[in-house]
C-alpha cells in the first residue's frame, strides 16, 4: 500500500497503522518526481517516509517508482500541504519535515499562495517532535529572505547548522538541475525546541 487512500486510514495519521511498524517517520512536502524521496528511502530502510504531492502526474510517477524499487518504507499521499498540516498530522508525530524548492510564487499578487508562512510553519513546528527537524531549500533569493524571516518568527524552532543537517542527505531533482545551472541555493535547518 504505497499509495495511501485517505478514505481508508485513521485521521490524524497513525504511523504504526500506516507503515505496519514503529520507526522514526520523516515527511516530504512536494515530492515532485521522487528523486530525493527514493534515494533517502533506499539509504535509510529503517525510517518511515511519507511524501505529499498535489500534482496527480507526479504522485502517480512516485508511486510507480517506489513500487518498482521495492521500497516498503514509503507511503505517498495525493493531497495539499495545508490538508497535511491542518488535518492529517498529529502533534509531535514526525521526526523530520523536508520542503525542497517550494514554488516561490514570485509575483507579488501570488505571495499569498506561498507555503512558507508564519501560520504554516507554526503548524509544521507543532507536528515535529521535540528535537526533530525542519529542513528547507530554495533557489529563489527573494523567497529565501522571506523564509529566513518566517523561521525567525516561530519560537518553537531554533536555527541549526544547515550544511551539517543536509550533509548526509541526497540531492533532489531540482537541486541537481539548479546546481548544473550554477544557481545559488539557500538552505535552512531548524530544530523543534
Amino acid at each position: 500500500m504505497i499509495d495511501v487512500d485517505l478514505n481508508a486510514v485513521a485521521i490524524p495519521l497513525d504511523w504504526t497503522g500506516l507503515f505496519g511498524r514503529e520507526a522514526a517517520t520523516d515527511v516530504e512536502i512536494g515530492s515532485g518526481k521522487g528523486r530525493f524521496l527514493l534515494s533517502l528511502a533506499a539509504s535509510h530502510p529503517e525510517r518511515n517516509l511519507l511524501a505529499v504531492e498535489r500534482a496527480g502526474h507526479y504522485h502517480r510517477l512516485c508511486c510507480e517508482r517506489a513500487a518498482k524499487h521495492g521500497l516498503s518504507n514509503i507511503r505517498l499521499l495525493r493531497t495539499t500541504a495545508e490538508d497535511l498540516l491542518y488535518r492529517l498530522l498529529a502533534p509531535s508525530s514526525i521526526d523530520t519535515l523536508f520542503i525542497l524548492f517550494p514554488d516561490p510564487w514570485p509575483k507579488k499578487r501570488h505571495h499569498k499562495r506561498r507555503l512558507i508562512t508564519l501560520d504554516n510553519v507554526a503548524a509544521i513546528a507543532a507536528a515535529i517532535r521535540p528535537g526533530g527537524r525542519l529542513l528547507i531549500k530554495t533557489d529563489h533569493a527573494g523567497y529565501a529572505a522571506v523564509i529566513a524571516e518566517v523561521l525567525a518568527g516561530v519560537p518553537a524552532l531554533r536555527a541549526i547548522d544547515a550544511a551539517a543537517a543536509f550533509a548526509a542527505l541526497p540531492v533532489s531533482g531540482f537541486e541537481h538541475k539548479y546546481l548544473d545551472q550554477g544557481r545559488e541555493i539557500a538552505a535552512f535547518a531548524c530544530e523543534r525546541v
